[in-house]
């Protein structure tokens, strides 16, 4: 049985400017489109269909999409569904170092999602993280996990770490 001491799940529910492209694109959908109807309802099919291509992807981002990670004594669990369905670990022998970043340019402040980078053999996955948990791997790897509380994960890990090595 494992005994978790860290967890945190991020979604894209969380993040407000979504909230609010979400709205200005359903209220510029029917603005552009109700007066187009006419008397007899033609394109009313026409309107239900866009309604539904603008509103099922959208949806699905804020509600299915999530970044779930935690911290135990086998070491990091990760996962970012849909891309990653299944439980990542890192254990903690194969963790080299770790540091918890700010996010410096703007381009890290807007980088949301799963990306990966094989020339630098870098994987990045954030949502609703204003830090960064940067792990190097002792094969030579990086991994950034976006966190809202780097205090508690610094924490956990040192002790993971340390336990580790005794």
């Amino acid at each position: 049985m494992r005994i978790t001491s860290y967890i945190e799940v991020q979604r894209f529910s969380q993040v407000r400017w979504l909230w609010f492209v979400l709205i200005a694109l359903l209220v510029a959908e029917l603005l552009i489109f109700v007066p187009v109807l006419d008397e007899n309802g033609n394109n009313a099919a026409l309107l239900l269909i866009s309604l539904a291509a603008l509103l099922l992807p959208m949806i699905l981002i804020l509600f299915v999409f999530k970044f779930e990670f935690t911290i135990d004594e086998e070491g990091v669990h990760y996962r970012f569904i849909p891309t990653i369905i299944r439980w990542k670990t890192i254990s903690a022998s194969s963790i080299e170092s770790f540091q918890i970043k700010e996010k410096e340019s703007w381009f890290e402040k807007i980088h949301y999602g799963f990306h990966r980078n094989i020339f630098k053999n870098i994987i990045t996955i954030n949502i609703t993280g204003s830090k960064y948990l940067v792990i190097s791997l002792r094969n030579g790897g990086t991994l950034k996990l976006g966190t809202e509380n780097g205090d508690s994960v610094a924490y956990e890990l040192k002790k993971l770490l340390e336990a580790d090595h005794e």
